[in-house]
């Protein structure tokens, strides 16, 4: 009976001790995937900065140039704050932003003829529209547009 009790006892030892192995195992597998998952998520932000370090030299040599090129390029958000004042724009006007010798604008909620006040406003001020994107959205039987332009000195 005891040799019997032994056995048990032995043999639950064994169970053990590969239970805990194979948990061991299966831990390991686990780590050395997020360890592995981790440095490529690393390489990946690491080739990121320098890209964006990268642009972001090639920005500043450009701006430099630019300024030195277009005459009368900071005016350009000079001219667009005085216009948006005039035209009580105010809040409706989302975003300026500099983009390089010209401003990048985003002006909300304009009825038709305060686009077509904008534009020829801009247009005497010396300030021409590069690009732009349109979006008109319905208000009652009318519609409102929203601008996102890039705007530059004429030349």
């Amino acid at each position: 009976m005891m040799d019997m009790l032994r056995g048990i006892a032995g043999f639950r030892k064994l169970l053990v001790l590969a239970a805990g192995a194979v948990v061991l195992l299966i831990a390991n597998i686990w780590l050395s995937s997020d360890v592995s998952a981790m440095s490529r998520q690393n390489e990946v932000r690491h080739s990121r900065l320098n890209t964006l370090l990268t642009l972001g030299a090639d920005y500043k040599t450009q701006q430099g140039n630019t300024a030195k090129r277009v005459p009368g390029a900071s005016d350009v958000a000079a001219v667009f704050a005085r216009i948006s004042e005039r035209m009580e724009l105010g809040s409706r006007v989302n975003r300026i932003a500099p983009d390089g010798a010209n401003q990048s604008v985003e002006v909300n909620r304009l009825y038709a003829e305060e686009l077509s006040e904008l534009y020829r406003e801009l247009a005497q001020g010396g300030v021409r529209v590069i690009a732009a994107e349109l979006r008109a959205l319905p208000a009652g039987s009318e519609r409102l547009f929203t601008l996102s332009a890039i705007i530059g000195p004429v030349n």
